[in-house]
């Protein structure tokens, strides 16, 4: 009962915000403007986010007060209000870019100043378990540092992949509900509620975001849900007698991680600056080369529930198989995985080289067309 009134909660406060959002003082909305590395081509509100932001900012509170109250759990309560500071400030981070476009220097001195915080409340590295490799400990500075380049990375990750109605966070939905069965399947109940928390808040935004979209998330939404899921991720690893492999986390968040490095190495290859904006990004080249937003947008939704399911298996492999299988099977579902998305890249590049075909071959008819008017 208490998982589902605050699923109807956050969702219901995320939409009603979000839905308001649409329609309040231009100054407030602060309109995308479209441009050339744009995927929409009319101006539409942004910030958006602040419906899913409002939702946590209301509902963690209570969690926080009901923790406090019960005295065996007053440090557990501590950071948990240390780690809501540091959601408050990562959205700030995007209200505020979103306001005035800052530069990327001072939008990163914000995640890390974020990351530190959410460092002091106890979300950090422990230890990471490998396939046939058993469980390996990490020291304190090595943790921080990846803790640190986790939670700035992708967060930053997320916001990237924000490019087209719908994407963002329809996937934020799978990936927090998938992200909220491994937690309670392992015993993390305060993170399981936390998932469904945001995954309904996600579910609340879409509703006025799918395409085409009212309204669209802008940072201070994709910087908020990216890093709160790599902060939920990172705690449900690294804690408790039953923690989450870290490869199934990163199974679950696989289509943004996936898409984002091998979009990063190929214009590293291409000798292109990294932090410039571009619309080379494996869904946007599908958009560019004729698909809608809504078909991307379905296709991301089933990348994601598939990859998603396999970090769940992943998970519960050994409960599933068997101690001795365990392994194995974790191996084939990671080479899946893999091979999935290994697909999927050959698939982008199929229908690129596809629809340049016919453009190709429409311009040559329209030529001919044109040159049989001129001589008749």
């Amino acid at each position: 009962m208490f998982r589902a009134t605050i699923f109807f909660l956050a969702g219901v406060i995320s939409y009603l915000v979000t839905g308001w959002l649409v329609t309040a003082p231009a100054w407030l909305r602060s309109l995308d403007v479209p441009n050339a590395r744009s995927s929409h081509t009319q101006p539409t509100p942004r910030m958006g986010g602040l419906g899913i932001v409002a939702a946590f900012v209301i509902i963690l509170p209570m969690l926080w007060v009901m923790l406090i109250g019960a005295s065996a759990n007053w440090l557990l309560a501590m950071k948990f209000g240390f780690a809501l500071v540091s959601y408050v400030i990562i959205a700030g981070v995007g209200l505020v870019d979103d306001l005035r476009r800052i530069g990327p220097l001072a939008k990163y001195a914000g995640q890390l100043v974020a990351a530190l915080i959410a460092l002091w409340s106890g979300v950090t590295f422990l230890y990471l378990n490998i396939p046939f490799a058993g469980v390996w400990m990490v020291s304190g500075v090595v943790g921080a540092v990846l803790t640190i380049i986790w939670l700035t990375g992708f967060s930053n990750f997320f916001n990237f992949m924000d490019g087209i109605d719908g994407l963002a966070g329809g996937v934020g939905v799978i990936y927090s509900l998938a992200l909220a069965a491994v937690s309670f399947g392992t015993g993390h109940r305060l993170i399981g509620a936390g998932c469904l928390m945001l995954a309904a808040a996600c579910l609340g935004f879409v509703a006025h975001n799918f395409p085409p979209a009212k309204i669209f998330m802008g940072d201070v939404g994709s910087l908020f849900i990216g890093y709160v899921l790599a902060a939920f991720a990172t705690v449900t690893a690294n804690s408790g007698e039953r923690p989450v492999p870290f490869l199934a986390v990163l199974l679950i968040l696989g289509t943004f991680l996936y898409d984002t490095i091998f979009t990063l190495i190929r214009r590293a290859r291409r000798g292109e600056k990294l932090w410039e904006a571009h619309r080379t990004h494996l869904y946007q080249r599908l958009v560019i080369a004729g698909q809608s937003h809504r078909r991307v947008t379905l296709t991301y939704f089933g990348l994601s529930l598939l990859l998603g399911t396999g970090g769940v298996l992943y998970t519960f492999a050994g409960k599933l198989f068997g101690d001795v299988m365990m392994d194995w099977m974790r191996v084939l579902i990671l080479i899946a995985s893999a091979a999935t998305m290994a697909a999927f890249t050959v698939y982008v590049y199929w229908y690129e080289a596809a629809a340049q075909r016919a453009k190709d071959m429409k311009d040559i008819f329209a030529t001919e067309a044109s040159a049989e008017a001129i001589e008749g």
